[in-house]
């Protein structure tokens, strides 16, 4: 088994995967990732819930688009400690996460948490401050397909545990990425429409959302995903 060891629950988060497309980038019609900087939340972004009833609870009274699901974030046991103590460090309030990952009773398998979902891949993240960061927005993508011979599939997800557990290390090792310790992660979701007291909002796909780093400069078109600005 990979040095990570046993999945366990990070939380629970309700998203909308969309298109990604742009330079240095894997081309994906419905990117899902628990990344906030990359796809929306529901009922907003940022939003981590302790059980799946209350991530489904949250999302009844807001119009929720036809293609949003419900996801479970599933953290190897050996990368717990790092994540939780990015969260300390940046002193930010994650009361889910921290709870999940270090409060008491933590530490439980996460067999028990995902019936009725399943698994649909593996992606690296790094915690920086309230924002889950993804490693496909940090300019890491081209390089680890070309080092590494890894690839995404058409979720931009990668297919195990060793490959994810294989890029966080790889990125760890740069020194030249945001300062967050990267860490692989696996998604479990739900494929079932999330119920709301609202019609659902328009199924047609939406152009690529806006990477984070497009938000700090204006003038870029919000249509067309580049390298983010040098760190």
């Amino acid at each position: 088994m990979p040095h990570g060891g046993r999945p366990l629950l990070a939380g629970y988060f309700v998203a909308v995967p969309e298109a990604l497309r742009g330079p240095g980038l894997p081309r994906v019609a419905r990117l899902t990732t628990a990344s906030d900087c990359l796809i929306d939340r529901v009922p907003q972004d940022d939003c981590w819930f302790a059980t799946a009833q209350e991530a489904l609870a949250a999302c009844a009274p807001v119009r929720v688009p036809a293609r949003a699901r419900l996801y479970a974030l599933l953290v190897p046991a050996g990368h717990a400690t790092d994540l939780v103590a990015d969260i300390r460090a940046a002193a930010t309030y994650e009361p889910v996460l921290l709870a999940n990952l270090d409060g008491p009773g933590s530490r439980a398998p996460a067999r028990e948490v995902v019936e009725g979902g399943h698994g649909i891949g593996w992606e690296v993240l790094g915690y920086d401050h309230g924002l889950m960061h993804s490693w496909l927005c940090n300019d890491l993508y081209r390089g680890a397909v070309l080092g590494l011979g890894v690839d995404t599939d058409e979720r931009g997800l990668l297919p195990d545990q060793d490959t994810a557990e294989r890029v966080a290390a790889w990125a760890n090792g740069l020194g030249d990425t945001k300062p967050v310790t990267w860490f692989p992660a696996a998604l479990i979701e739900w494929d079932t429409p999330i119920e709301s007291r609202f019609a659902p909002v328009a199924t047609d796909p939406p152009p690529p959302r806006t990477p984070w780093w497009h938000r700090l400069v204006p003038s870029h078109s919000p249509h067309e995903a580049e390298r983010p600005p040098a760190r």
